[in-house]
């Protein structure tokens, strides 16, 4: 038997075990016979609906995620853009708008940005999963490990995005907010 290296699988010392975040299946064993079960049993794991493989998949932003802070003259959340998944910051100035009115419209703000971020992000897993679903069951048929390392793929990210939203000129924001009570 080879001894290449399976996402999840390990080999010990007269088993192989599956380990997939606090999930774990030992098979007694290290014939091929067992490897080919013990990658069924990995596979059907990650066909489960709640399973978001590292680097394969992107995590959603949930409302408890906004976090607003506050630097004297400005307030500013984290964001990322649609186009290229950057890392920025939107900042209300506290001289334009009180303090009162500019935090509930930068929270408002990053709700609608994030519901679109997670509609991109929801189909993006989907495709990723299915990417990482063929060459799993690759791996089953011929005992060979065929995953390719994951790597976040801005290509097919920013075709989603425009294909979802238009074309990144239609929106005055790199976010695509249009509700912008600033």
């Amino acid at each position: 038997m080879n001894q290449d290296k399976f996402t999840n699988v390990y080999r010990l010392p007269g088993s192989i075990q599956v380990r997939i975040a606090k999930w774990q299946a030992t098979f007694r064993g290290t014939s091929d016979i067992v490897l080919h079960d013990a990658l069924i049993v990995r596979n059907k794991q990650f066909q489960k609906p709640d399973f978001l493989p590292r680097g394969w998949c992107l995590t959603p932003f949930s409302e408890d995620d906004i976090s607003i802070t506050h630097h004297g003259k400005y307030i500013q959340t984290t964001m990322l853009t649609m186009i290229d998944k950057k890392v920025s910051y939107k900042r209300v100035y506290l001289s334009r708008v009180p303090l009162e009115q500019a935090e509930p419209a930068l929270r408002q703000y990053k709700i609608e940005w994030m519901r679109k971020y997670n509609d991109i992000v929801n189909k993006y897993n989907k495709i990723k999963k299915k990417e990482l679903m063929v060459h799993a069951w690759e791996e089953v048929e011929t005992l060979y490990p065929s995953i390719p390392k994951a790597e976040f793929d801005k290509n097919l990210w920013n075709k989603l995005v425009i294909s979802q939203f238009g074309p990144e000129r239609k929106y005055s924001n790199p976010y695509f907010v249009k509700k912008a009570d600033f």
